[in-house]
């Protein structure tokens, strides 16, 4: 065999092997951008879960205040949690649904009502509630209490949360213990002000006491 002959053996290898590591590469572009639709896609769908504290009369509802929870997305969310306190009370409030109906909503009655809890007190910013939901995808979502969408790990399920109540109405592979601790910390904390509002007040007791 010639040295020609062996040299253009040589280039017609390297340029097989050349194609093939191309086609491999735009193969594993092409997983990587599929990965990314599926993920965006995702967020999409989990953006349109939202809560919020009502007057019931915007809802055709009896009572004076309730919760409402909306699903905007064309697929169900499961194991729906909702936690949110008043700027005026140290409870706690939740509220659960084993299953939320895609393009629904749903409004839920609360333990209090215009006698107790003012209009600007239920829109203030510390009614807002928290929410945890699950995708119909096993994907975990929390939304805080500033409204933002955050994904709860980057670990993907692959089987579907359950619905039949077999795990007492609660998906195993979320566990929401510690976000309820940190929310009820949150709402025994004092709101900004009135600690500084409770101390002037002490104050001018006192000043009116040396007085007299």
């Amino acid at each position: 065999m010639s040295t020609s002959q062996l040299a253009a053996q040589w280039v017609s290898a390297v340029g097989s092997a050349g194609s093939l590591l191309g086609f491999a590469a735009y193969v594993w572009i092409m997983l990587l951008n599929r990965k990314d639709q599926v993920e965006v896609r995702q967020e999409q769908q989990a953006q349109g879960v939202t809560a919020w504290l009502d007057e019931g009369a915007r809802h055709g509802r009896d009572e004076d205040y309730v919760l409402c929870v909306h699903n905007g997305g064309d697929s169900p969310v499961f194991q729906v949690r909702c936690l949110f306190s008043l700027p005026s009370s140290e409870e706690q409030h939740s509220v659960s649904m084993a299953l939320l109906p895609p393009a629904s909503d749903q409004t839920h009655s609360l333990p209090f009502g215009a006698d107790e809890v003012s209009r600007e007190e239920l829109y203030s910013a510390p009614a807002v509630p928290e929410m945890r939901f699950t995708d119909s995808h096993g994907t975990h979502w929390g939304r805080d209490g500033n409204g933002q969408l955050h994904r709860l790990d980057r670990r993907r399920a692959r089987r579907k949360p359950s619905s039949s109540g077999r795990d007492g109405g609660q998906d195993a592979a979320r566990d929401d213990t510690e976000w309820e601790k940190a929310h009820r910390e949150r709402a025994d904390a004092p709101q900004e002000g009135t600690s500084q509002g409770s101390a002037s007040q002490d104050d001018s007791k006192e000043r009116a006491s040396s007085q007299s």
